[in-house]
């Protein structure tokens, strides 16, 4: 097997294993949204042994906040999730030889989609918690309250890039046709 067939075949086992990580991580995130959701209703009669108040953050705020935190972060999952299964489905025609086809244009752009809508959800849940923080939480507790949403330029050069490169790819096999229909 040539030294690319070896990487392409890396590359494959480690998006899948990322993919079933990733799916893993989705069910723990599910997991613990029942969790808050037990919690704020009291379903088990004592809150799951939260106190009423954690450094001055009321028991109901926290959950709020925790519950907020815990659905962005599943969508963010679950889009992960969606990204690396288009990517399986790149790499698997790259590893049969022929990468330069109008489903890999496809999914490229999937994943450009995908992308974007993380980067959306990273930014919206970024803002929302971060209004929630400021009106649940006392102000001398502000600043060590992050859960690391949000956005940044390079993200949305990335997904720029992966547009292109979809571009880039769909313009390669429309080649192909044409060259194999003046063969």
């Amino acid at each position: 097997m040539p030294r690319q067939q070896h990487l392409f075949a890396l590359t494959h086992w480690l998006v899948k294993a990322a993919t079933w990580l990733s799916i893993l991580l989705s069910t723990v995130l599910v997991l613990a949204l029942a969790g808050v959701v037990v919690a704020a209703m009291n379903l088990d009669g004592n809150h799951l042994g939260i106190p009423a108040e954690i450094e001055g953050v009321a028991r109901g705020a926290a959950l709020e906040i925790a519950a907020a935190a815990v659905v962005a972060g599943l969508c963010c999952v679950v889009l992960v999730v969606f990204t690396f299964r288009a990517i399986e489905g790149i790499v698997d025609t790259a590893i049969s030889g022929d990468p330069f086809v109008n489903e890999n244009a496809d999914r490229l752009a999937r994943v450009g989609w995908l992308l974007l809508a993380l980067s959306g959800v990273g930014f919206v849940a970024g803002g929302v918690i971060k209004l929630m923080v400021e009106h649940l939480v006392p102000a001398n507790l502000h600043h060590h309250v992050d859960f690391g949403f949000g956005t940044s330029p390079s993200e949305l050069l990335v997904v720029l890039l992966v547009f292109v490169l979809a571009q880039i790819f769909r313009r390669g096999s429309e080649m192909r046709a044409e060259l194999e229909g003046t063969v």
